[in-house]
């Protein structure tokens, strides 16, 4: 029996905002960033499939695609969105790693889903137009975050050609 815990809600959405960044930006096919978070996630929490995550950003990129009068640009959204679901958990700043709690541990039953992750990149698509988040910093990018543990191992991980051979 495997000792390992479910991926926590806000790791899954963040590794759901690369897929369609890393898609839009690194010319990548969805297919292998999404295998790629997937095998990084799974290394630290329980199986994640690659359908998972490829499901939800697909949706995400349909969404973004159809968009009429874009503040933002496709890749901006992402990155924004991404930059909230690391730094604040609701409204309050994110503590990841605390004297009493670790934000990275783990979660024993599964909290995140595919339907869930979209929802909440739409409605953060939403609030960031109607200017209720704060945007990331010019040039943020999470690889550059410090202290980011189990994070840093999912984010860093660079797709292998061949895995896909």
């Amino acid at each position: 029996m495997s000792d390992k815990l479910f991926c926590p809600e806000f790791v899954y959405d963040i590794c759901v905002g690369l897929a369609v960044k890393d898609f839009l930006v690194r010319q990548l096919s969805l297919d292998m960033v999404s295998k790629n978070y997937a095998d990084a996630i799974s290394l630290h929490y329980k199986n994640v499939e690659e359908v998972e995550l490829a499901g939800p950003a697909e949706e995400i990129l349909r969404f973004l695609s159809e968009r009429q009068n874009p503040m933002f640009e496709a890749h901006d959204i992402a990155i924004n969105y991404i930059y909230n679901r690391f730094k604040y958990d609701g409204r309050s700043e994110r503590k990841i790693k605390g004297i009493f709690k670790n934000a990275l541990k783990g979660d024993k039953e599964r909290k995140y889903n595919s339907n869930k992750a979209v929802k909440t990149f739409k409605a953060y698509c939403f609030s960031l137009r109607s200017g209720h988040f704060e945007k990331a910093p010019a040039g943020w990018d999470i690889n550059k975050e410090e202290d980011l543990h189990e994070l840093g191992e999912i984010v860093k991980k660079e797709p292998n050609i061949d895995d896909f051979i």
